[in-house]
């Protein structure tokens, strides 16, 4: 529920954190110190680096000079790979150090030795920072060096502009968050402003918010998600017109565009940004065979199975619905995407649920064909697959089903919104596609 710090500093000499904490204070940002402790361990705490965008770690976390031992970068990233998850996100690494070159040779030890499976916990950028340029032998800031330091630490994630970028989009958003609360909490009339009358008023305001949005008897069947289609349009609106950004940075970050380097061709590249902008993954997001979009298995499928849905078996459906030439189809896996109206979803009506069939085709032996009843999908690539693939839909094939028996269904991906207003009008406009008898003169 909370937000974790996004600064944090690690160093076996607990006197040398107070300067870096400091200095973010002086910024305006929070900071946590961790000790290092090699007896007990507490240093690796997960939750301290949750989030974290900035590293400051001292290179001799176990006392005695670095020069020339590689034990000190092992220590290093054996940290980074112990605390550093999948979920954290991007971030730069501060290395207290009183030789620069030390902090090129960590970097090299990093790329040569670092998991493979981790490469997330590589940071984006490293960069060398002397203690004793700005601490006394006591520990305190020497004559000056406040102002110089707080300099260095903000030039740190300025340097590269590509990176200044996203974390500026980051701020920004966060911004965008704390002015929609603002907007929520101005609804409060200001004379039930008190301690006592503030969680009845808030309540209030959610309650209205959400029941105008979804209506009186659906919001309790889902509370969060009925906040969130609520607020959504709000915070959207509020990002992508907040003029509060620095213009120089976007200017020196995106500067490839009409180059060949912006131009994708590698099929595995290109279904990768594919999947970025359209399809959610299991895994990362939580996902039901209800959700709006949802790309599902089905945990068996068999010719009963097929033949009792559709009147066609499995080689039916393949070769003459789908088209799919009798060697390959072994390597084509079955699939079925909810659809159905916003409104439905959003209010989660009670009734049948629309589910249309489809196939996951590898890129390979995927034929793009022309008519009017299939859809098929952007190239998607995860890094699960061993190949590029897309999902296809015949809008001639519906199945329709209860909540309750959808659990024959096992999730695989999430459409997103985008893409999955496109296939439902798609198949809004074939299944209302009006017909005329009409006589030709020959």
């Amino acid at each position: 529920m909370l937000t974790p710090p996004r600064f944090v500093v690690l160093d076996d000499k607990k006197e040398h954190l107070e300067p870096i904490i400091e200095t973010f204070k002086r910024i305006g940002s929070s900071c946590i110190g961790v000790q290092y402790n090699d007896e007990d361990a507490s240093h690796l705490f997960k939750d301290y680096y949750k989030g974290v965008r900035g590293l400051f770690i001292d290179l001799n976390l176990s006392g005695g000079s670095s020069i020339g031992d590689k034990s000190h970068y092992a220590i290093i990233t054996g940290i980074l790979e112990n605390v550093i998850t999948s979920d954290n996100g991007p971030f730069i690494m501060v290395l207290w150090t009183e030789n620069a070159q030390e902090c090129d040779d960590l970097i090299q030890y990093i790329e040569q030795r670092l998991d493979p499976e981790k490469k997330y916990c590589k940071p984006l950028l490293i960069k060398p920072l002397s203690k004793t340029q700005y601490i006394d032998e006591n520990s305190n800031f020497k004559t000056g060096a406040t102002e110089s330091l707080k300099d260095v630490i903000k030039g740190f994630f300025a340097s590269v502009p590509q990176i200044a970028a996203l974390f500026d989009w980051e701020s920004r958003v966060l911004e965008a968050v704390n002015q929609t609360l603002i907007e929520l909490l101005n609804l409060v009339p200001n004379d039930k402003r008190t301690f006592n009358d503030y969680p009845a008023e808030i309540d209030k305001v959610l309650s209205c918010i959400t029941s105008s949005t979804l209506g009186d008897g659906h919001v309790n069947k889902d509370r969060q998600q009925a906040f969130n289609i609520s607020t959504a349009p709000i915070l959207t609106d509020k990002i992508l017109n907040n003029k509060n950004f620095n213009q120089g940075i976007w200017e020196n970050a995106i500067t490839k565009v009409n180059t060949p380097d912006s131009k994708i061709t590698d099929p595995k590249a290109v279904g990768k940004y594919n999947k970025m902008l359209h399809l959610a993954v299991t895994g990362h997001e939580k996902m039901s065979p209800l959700d709006w979009g949802a790309v599902l298995r089905p945990i068996y499928w068999g010719n009963e199975m097929t033949c009792d849905l559709f009147g066609l078996t499995i080689e039916q459906i393949k070769t003459d619905v789908f088209g799919i030439k009798p060697e390959k189809s072994s390597s084509y896996e079955p699939i079925f995407i909810r659809l159905g109206a916003v409104c439905d979803y959003a209010q989660q009506k009670e009734g049948l649920i629309p589910y249309y069939l489809g196939y996951k085709i590898s890129r390979t032996d995927f034929v793009k064909r022309k008519n009017e009843f299939e859809w098929h999908s952007p190239l998607f690539f995860t890094d699960t697959e061993t190949e590029p693939f897309y999902l296809v839909i015949n809008l001639k094939y519906l199945l329709t089903l209860h909540s309750q028996k959808t659990s024959i269904f096992e999730v695989k991906y999430r459409i997103r919104e985008q893409l999955l207003n496109q296939l439902i009008l798609r198949a809004s406009n074939h299944a209302s596609r009006p017909g005329i008898n009409e006589l030709y003169v020959r």
